[in-house]
């Protein structure tokens, strides 16, 4: 039987996110590996059905500080060329984009997206957004370019590119996977970067926790639903 691909960086928390909650509601087989604890990538897609790769810390360009991340860039090109569903969130939305030749890199300012923000789907992405903008989970100070070939489908106030299809891949610079315990658990980090420009405080941040997360599990699980078919 074919099996989802769970492609980790070492950051996880101890909760399952939306994916693996989905997968599970499901019935779906899934196994994870983390190239950055050794794991190997497979050379071969044949059992593969899709693969999701995960957010992290890393610089998705620090290729000689992680080699392991050169192995995903070319794995993530392999993917798509052999048109199997990919998702990118975060640093995995990096990952398909500078696989794909984008650049990857921070605002002049600096700014961060820590909390919950809005993101508005352009004149392609009326489908993937179809109620409009969604205030969504973020966590990211870096943010990728559009690559070639590829449709943008969302952007936010601070960072235009939030969301794109790359043929078979989307890349998510939000965190829809993100659920109260994993927020709760980001927020209580020693690294949270309240204070830096563009953070919201951490009581704005449970308020538009309280207000926009029934919506957010809504929207992924539907998304996710097509995406898994």
């Amino acid at each position: 039987m074919s099996r989802v691909l769970l492609i980790g960086h070492g950051y996880d928390a101890p909760f399952p996110d939306r994916v693996r909650l989905f997968l599970q509601a499901q019935g779906r087989a899934y196994d994870e590996i983390a190239p950055c604890n050794g794991d190997a990538l497979p050379e071969s897609f044949d059992d593969i059905a899709a693969v999701v790769i995960y957010g992290g810390a890393q610089e998705i360009y620090q290729t000689d500080l992680y080699p392991y991340l050169a192995d995903e860039h070319a794995f993530t090109r392999r993917l798509v060329a052999a048109d199997i569903p990919v998702l990118g969130l975060c640093l995995g939305a990096q990952c398909i984009a500078y696989a794909h030749g984008a650049e990857v890199t921070t605002r002049s300012d600096s700014a961060y997206e820590f909390g919950y923000y809005d993101v508005t789907p352009t004149e392609a992405g009326h489908d993937f957004l179809p109620d409009g903008p969604a205030r969504m989970p973020q966590w990211h100070w870096h943010y990728a370019a559009l690559p070639e070939g590829a449709e943008l489908l969302a952007h936010s106030e601070l960072f235009p590119t939030q969301a794109f299809r790359l043929g078979s891949a989307y890349g998510f610079q939000f965190h829809p996977e993100v659920t109260p315990e994993i927020m709760r658990f980001w927020q209580d980090l020693d690294g949270a970067p309240y204070g830096r420009p563009g953070s919201q405080t951490r009581d704005e941040q449970d308020r538009h926790l309280a207000e926009q997360d029934a919506r957010i599990d809504r929207w992924f699980n539907a998304f996710l639903t097509e995406f898994f078919a």
